[in-house]
């Protein structure tokens, strides 16, 4: 009976909204035709659904509508449409808007289970949201950044170190490189050599990014389904048993460093300033738990995932990379490592670093936004409650901005902007989402992919692997998962060092480091 009242109840509210839009007298939001009651629930695919988006892109325009059992979603391929939307830094007008668009959809499997409604990146436009911004902020502002270079230029040697000794691990190297270095920031200690902590972090992370991705639990679509008991609801079981191991990593890494803090106040990292500042941030301790983990997570895995993009690139493209190592020597000899200060002087390497975030996003898709009111733009009514996505692969892939899109050409950023190489905290403009809901940690995030990618190149020269005929083996860019993030799977690659004397500068400065 429940089963069959939920049904009937949303069923209504299809009908309903059909019926609104139909006597609209605004114009319509370009879309495909959907099907009755249904919408387009059955059209959008839950693989790989920036490659769907990028073809009602090329067929209906800039911004397209869909509607997943009554719920609108409007997709947006325009960084303009997306900027005048989430900007807060023009007029009183545009930052009324910006927070109309600045929330989030409540899910009830990601958000009301899975994260106990404390997850920053799933909370509405509000008083948590700012307190938990605020937080970040004190982390990852980049005046704070600077003071963050030489735990990079140690956690980007102890890369180095790892692919010279094990080339064949370097997926999990590359995963670690920034597990390592944001563990660090956020808990005050190296990571554990055992990998525990970090097998988990990126497991919760695959497993949330899948259940954030619209359609991928019915409960979302139909919420009156969460009124079903325990019995009937077997997810809810499932989304509970979730969130208690989160609770489990969170919790635990930051009473560990509240436990420390007793015997050594002057510890520096971002939980210990969380526990400082818990009483005037008005932070419960399980918020506490979920900012300072969800730093960990979060910054993990995307990261990670920029770094294997690059790889691929290298790989599939030698030209490039060639180009870029022909750079680095000008700057850095075979026994100096690449440091901070060469920023100025290869703009090559900041091109490639920003042609790989358009060739190869983390995120083609971004994290969809939440209207939180009617809003009229270009003539279209987008109403409240439509969920506003900014389809990154498709800015990516304009080829009026940029001519043979699929193809990965550092050269097009040089010929964009001149200045390209002035800083490394600049290179993700663009590529790490917009207004409010900018992701926190993309200063970091950049600066520790240009020492990565610039000490990699340095150090070796990357090429497919051989068959036993002798032939490069395929790489393939299709071949990464699907969601609202976008991973290679492991592809056969090797490292090889380009000298002697580079592998000598890597060992030698591990022994001092």
């Amino acid at each position: 009976m429940n089963i069959l009242l939920a049904s009937a109840a949303s069923l209504i509210s299809v009908i309903v909204i059909y019926l609104i839009d139909w006597r609209s007298k605004s114009p319509r939001i370009p879309g495909p035709p959907p099907h009755p009651f249904v919408g387009h629930t059955f059209q959008v695919p839950t693989i790989k659904s920036w490659k769907y988006f990028e073809k009602l892109w090329h067929q209906y325009g800039s911004i397209v509508k869909v509607t997943l059992a009554g719920d609108d979603m409007v997709i947006l391929s325009n960084p303009s449409d997306a900027e005048e939307l989430a900007s807060t830094h023009h007029s009183s007008r545009l930052a009324r808007r910006a927070r109309n668009y600045s929330s989030r959809r409540p899910l009830i499997y990601a958000g009301k289970y899975e994260s106990n409604n404390l997850r920053l990146s799933l909370l509405p436009y509000g008083d948590m949201l700012k307190r938990q911004r605020a937080a970040f902020h004190q982390m990852l502002q980049p005046r704070a950044i600077g003071g963050y270079e030489e735990m990079q230029h140690l956690e980007s040697l102890r890369l180095l170190v790892d692919l010279v000794k094990t080339p064949a691990m370097y997926y999990n190297h590359v995963q670690r490189f920034p597990a390592s270095l944001i563990f660090n920031l956020t808990f005050g200690r190296p990571l554990n050599d055992d990998g525990k902590d970090l097998a988990t972090a990126i497991e919760i992370f695959i497993g949330f990014v899948k259940d954030i991705t619209p359609g991928a639990h019915l409960v979302d679509t139909f919420p009156m389904l969460d009124l079903l008991p325990d019995l009937l609801s077997p997810w809810r079981a499932e989304a509970k048993l979730k969130h208690e191991r989160e609770f489990e990593l969170y919790s635990r890494l930051s009473l560990e460093v509240k436990a420390k803090m007793e015997k050594d106040p002057e510890i520096e990292c971002f939980a210990a300033r969380l526990w400082e500042q818990q009483k005037k941030l008005n932070i419960p301790d399980e918020e506490l738990f979920y900012i300072a983990g969800s730093a960990f997570v979060a910054g993990t895995d995307t990261s990670s995932l920029t770094l294997l993009w690059f790889l691929m690139a290298m790989a599939l493209y030698p030209a490039t990379m060639q180009k870029a190592q022909k750079e680095i020597d000008s700057v850095f000899n075979s026994d100096t490592l690449p440091n901070f200060s060469g920023v100025p002087n290869l703009p090559y390497c900041a091109a490639l670093i920003k042609e790989v975030l358009r060739w190869g996003p983390a995120a083609p898709l971004s994290l969809p936004h939440y209207t939180t009111a009617d809003d009229e733009y270009l003539g279209y009514t987008i109403r409240k409650g439509t969920m506003v996505i900014s389809s990154i692969w498709n800015m990516h892939h304009n080829e009026d901005e940029f001519p043979n899109s699929y193809t990965f050409d550092p050269d097009r950023w040089l010929s964009k902007e001149p200045g390209a190489g002035d800083t490394a905290d600049s290179l993700g403009q663009g590529h790490y989402g917009f207004g409010v809901r900018k992701c926190p940690g993309h200063h970091l995030a950049t600066k520790s992919t240009w020492i990565a990618v610039v000490r990699v190149l340095w150090a070796f020269n990357i090429e497919p692997r051989k068959d036993i005929s002798g032939k490069p083996m395929k790489i393939d860019p299709e071949d990464c998962t699907s969601g609202l993030t976008s991973r290679p799977r492991e592809f056969p690659v090797n490292f090889l060092p380009r000298s002697a004397a580079h592998v000598e500068t890597i060992m030698s400065t591990e022994e001092l480091a």
